[in-house]
């Protein structure tokens, strides 16, 4: 079912590229047949034959439509023949619907021709990213700049925008507000606007800079699709991959929380999880994750730990207590060792079937990657890690085991996207202070056991580091998230890392595009499914 899926996508790929080629075609083949006659149109003439003042508003803003599609009719034409043929207050209402019609179709044109291809290209050099940054709330008086000074052509601008990720809503705003005051001028000032702006051969020049900027895009694009270099990542809940967890449950209790998130997903989704990694060597760790296994009904995951010894071993101040709680001792299951755990999994698996979430130290990965890199190459989609500091910094999972961790960014054979320590710092979540309502709940207890509650509420909250990793990897950007550019991560000896832009590399990490308050939300509710479970025997 996978490889089918894998199949289609490929396919999809195939036919957007084609129709992408098509639309290109197709509008410069227009331009090219009818270009003196567009450059060249009589509206004047236009409004003059039309039957009634509803045709002729009917032509007008036809004549709006096919400019934001072949993008080479002169718009002050358009603005001073209205000037002419109308009241004022009509002509501006008039052109103002004209001018909305006109950058919603060009930006759905260049949405079509360009997309995230065109962003991600433009995003790998400095130029660029600049050009990009207009894209960020904080640049929206940059791109009004750009919309007010008349020395780019709307629609130049328009199809731009539809290949970047700016909202359409921002983008339709400013667009407007920014166009207005010179279609004023044209309306007002009529034939006389063109003693005061020279605007001899500006149509050409606009014209050869669409058709080559529309050539590269999709000639760069077509390239991408020939070589395999347009892998997007594919959440759980559309691919229905399998999910391996590897953590470092006891250090802090948010992987007890991300563990919940994922088991929570699982059920939604009536998986199950191919089986959960301990990547230290706390034995009651081990007991954590299996109560919790045990809360959701997951009874036959099997739970999995390095061979590792002394490795962050006492690290935890509640693991040993939830532990005792609820499985008596560390040693009433049978427990795998990881790497052959991961050999056994991934030999049973399909190809391109697994997603690895890792939200602790990278150990148990390297070492899957040093002893079975091809089978990693082969069955897993991608390594989905809680690791790093972006665009720069030290954080916790890598200074842990910087050996491992520098291992698995130069080697792992297959795309890694990271949730930096940045992403979940300003995400909390938690339970209520209510010991009746949570009570048999092991993730409330890691939680309680390891924060501070609040004194006022009660509430034991935590950051969500381990947490946003989890729900990426089963629902991907979703609202909440995007994608960086393709980058290379580099990390030195002390365990901080450094990105670069590098158009042949598969290494991304997350940005955070909702507010944390909005993402801390939807986590707490699928933790709180936790509390709402039925305790579940332990024993069985």
């Amino acid at each position: 079912m996978i490889v089918l899926k894998e199949k289609l996508r490929k396919a999809r790929q195939s036919l957007s590229l084609v129709a992408r080629l098509i639309l290109a075609a197709a509008i410069v083949t227009l331009i090219i047949w009818k270009y003196k006659a567009l450059v060249n149109i009589d509206v004047r003439a236009l409004i003059a034959s039309a039957s009634s003042v509803s045709a002729a508003v009917g032509t007008i803003l036809g004549v709006y439509f096919i400019k934001a599609i072949v993008l080479v009719v002169p718009a002050s034409m358009i603005y001073v023949a209205l000037g002419l043929a109308f009241p004022m207050w009509q002509a501006l209402l008039i052109n103002a619907a004209g001018i909305i019609i006109e950058l919603c179709v060009t930006w759905c044109i260049g949405r079509l021709l360009g997309g995230d291809n065109v962003t991600k290209i433009l995003g790998k050099s400095k130029k660029g990213q600049k050009l990009l940054n207009i894209e960020n709330s904080t640049k929206y008086s940059a791109f009004f700049g750009i919309r007010f000074l008349p020395f780019l052509p709307i629609d130049f601008v328009s199809l731009f925008m539809g290949t970047t990720t700016m909202k359409f809503l921002p983008y339709l705003l400013i667009s407007f507000c920014g166009i207005m005051p010179r279609v004023v001028l044209f309306t007002v000032l009529g034939d006389k606007i063109y003693d005061l702006i020279p605007m001899k051969y500006t149509i050409t020049a606009v014209l050869i800079i669409i058709v080559i900027i529309i050539a590269v895009s999709v000639v760069k694009y077509a390239i991408k699709v020939a070589r395999g270099d347009n892998w997007e990542y594919e959440p759980v809940t559309s691919s229905r991959r399998n999910v391996i967890l590897d953590t470092d449950i006891g250090p802090d209790s948010d992987d007890a929380g991300a563990l919940a998130v994922l088991l929570s997903l699982m059920k939604r989704e009536d998986m199950a999880p191919l089986g959960i990694v301990n990547c230290t060597s706390n034995k009651n760790s081990n007991g954590v994750i299996r109560a919790i296994l045990n809360y959701f009904g997951f009874y036959s995951v099997p739970v999995a730990q390095t061979e590792r010894d002394g490795f962050l071993e006492t690290s935890s101040d509640f693991a040993e207590i939830v532990n005792k709680k609820y499985m008596s001792d560390a040693g009433g299951f049978d427990v795998e060792h990881s790497l052959g755990f991961y050999k056994k999994a991934l030999k049973d698996a399909q190809d391109d079937s697994v997603v690895i979430v890792s939200i602790g130290m990278l150990n148990n990965i390297a070492e899957l990657t040093a002893e079975y890199p091809d089978l990693v190459r082969k069955k897993v989609h991608a390594l989905v890690a809680m690791a790093g500091k972006f665009p720069e910094g030290a954080e916790f999972n890598i200074v842990q085991d910087v050996e491992a961790a520098k291992y698995v960014f130069e080697n792992f054979p297959r795309p890694i996207i990271c949730s930096g320590y940045e992403v979940g710092e300003k995400i909390i979540t938690g339970f209520d202070g209510d010991e009746n309502s949570n009570e048999g709940n092991p993730v409330y207890d890691c939680y309680l056991f390891h924060n501070t509650g609040d004194k006022k509420t009660g509430r034991v909250s935590n950051r969500s580091w381990d947490l946003t990793a989890v729900q990426f990897a089963f629902e991907g950007c979703g609202d909440f998230y995007k994608m960086s550019h393709r980058v290379k991560i580099s990390i030195d000896a002390s365990g901080a890392n450094t990105v670069e832009n590098d158009r042949s590399s598969d290494r991304y990490y997350l940005k955070l595009k909702a507010k944390p308050e909005a993402v801390g939300s939807y986590l707490n509710t699928l933790m709180s499914k936790s509390a709402q479970s039925q305790p579940v025997n332990t024993e069985e």
